[in-house]
């Protein structure tokens, strides 16, 4: 369980599980798609990586994340457990896409803490949502990191569907695997399901070239897959 400090509900299809892509991806093929389960029964501080079952090249992507979890036991979003004494934020009242470790109230998805059991002076100097960066990806570097959304930072807030878009740079030959730290990932629930794709000359538009590391669009539309 996570001791550091880490509303909207979601629409009708998100509880058919079905992904929101973000219309950008309709000008590109998804080339993966696949889950990363907040649970994992080793007790390890981070879920096992989820990894690209395709390799990629060296040029720009965008990887597509959708879903919200937990990262505290269910019963904490009811009767919050010692030494939490009190339920900070709005949670959802379930996660959008299954995991193995069940099901529950949620207050986690990759860009935001929405709610979580707390301490009341914690939680006032809070005021949830908040931005976190415990999902955290690797594009083959062997570095992990939270990764940068193609707006140059979080959002204000989360978005309706709890759906983000990440720059990439794909190191060739190499694997994106992504994953979440926690202290203790067997109290978990929540799936993300995370899409891949082909950067397109409009995520170089404006500023968003900075989110892949360049200087300019320029750079970044000569840098495309």
């Amino acid at each position: 369980m996570l001791r550091a400090a880490r509303i909207i509900l979601c629409s009708a299809i998100c509880a058919l599980g079905v992904v929101v892509v973000p219309a950008a991806a309709s000008a590109s093929t998804i080339l993966d798609h696949f889950a990363l389960d907040s649970y994992s029964a080793s007790g390890a501080k981070h879920t096992p990586a989820a990894r690209s079952v395709a390799k990629l090249r060296n040029g720009l992507y965008v990887a597509i994340v959708q879903g919200t979890f937990s990262y505290y036991g269910a019963i904490n979003y009811m009767a919050p457990q010692p030494p939490w004494t009190i339920l900070c934020g709005t949670p959802e009242a379930a996660p959008q896409f299954s995991s193995a470790g069940g099901s529950g109230k949620v207050g986690f998805d990759s860009e935001f803490i929405l709610s979580r059991p707390w301490l009341p002076e914690p939680c006032a100097k809070a005021k949830l949502p908040v931005h976190w960066v415990n999902f955290q990806m690797n594009p083959g570097t062997g570095v992990w990191a939270h990764p940068m959304t193609l707006n140059l930072g979080s959002p204000p807030a989360p978005t309706p569907t709890h759906t983000y878009e990440y720059a990439l740079v794909g190191k060739k030959g190499h694997h994106v695997g992504f994953r979440l730290y926690d202290l203790n990932t067997r109290d978990n629930y929540g799936s993300l399901k995370i899409s891949l794709r082909a950067a397109t000359e409009s995520d170089c538009t404006g500023t968003k070239y900075a989110a892949f590391g360049l200087a300019s669009e320029a750079e970044c539309i000569a840098d495309l897959v």
